[in-house]
């Protein structure tokens, strides 16, 4: 819902979202895994690598719109994906804002979740990358639609 989500969105001519996490249970609650921008815990708070309840990802404040999705066949791979993504957000991994995928010392969304299914052998955006060419962004980025456009990925849950 806030500004960059805009850009997002006003760039990805093909996409709905304009964030993507990764789900893992911890201590039997839902959570999601995930890099963002301007949404501290504290104050203080770096932009991050972070986990925040389910709810508190897709709260009618933060999301319009969202969707559950799931790798096809590789339930291993999968579980394996979300424990390196929990590891990140425990490393303090800070959040990307060159948006730059040839650097994973820091990482946006879309470069976090294709980083930890990779690691595991999947390459869920198969090559995709988005041009843009608006004020401040110019060449190629990965954007959410890149990887929700995905051959191994299946729909569970859309609102």
């Amino acid at each position: 819902m806030g500004f960059t989500s805009r850009v997002v969105l006003a760039a990805d001519r093909d996409g709905a979202y304009s964030h993507v996490g990764i789900l893992k249970r911890i201590d039997g609650k839902w959570c999601v895994i995930h890099a963002v921008p301007g949404e501290p815990d504290y104050q203080g708070d770096k932009d991050r690598v972070k986990v925040d309840a389910v709810e508190t990802f897709f709260s009618r404040t933060r999301a319009a719109n969202g969707a559950v999705m799931r790798v096809k066949k590789a339930p291993e791979q999968a579980r394996r994906a979300a424990e390196r993504a929990l590891a990140l957000a425990r490393a303090g991994v800070l959040f990307d804002h060159d948006y730059d995928l040839t650097d994973t010392a820091q990482m946006y969304c879309t470069e976090l979740i294709e980083f930890v299914y990779k690691k595991g052998g999947i390459d869920l955006s198969e090559g995709r990358l988005s041009k843009i060419n608006i004020p401040l962004f110019n060449g190629d980025y990965l954007l959410p639609c890149d990887i929700a456009q995905s051959g191994k990925l299946c729909l569970i849950y859309k609102f």
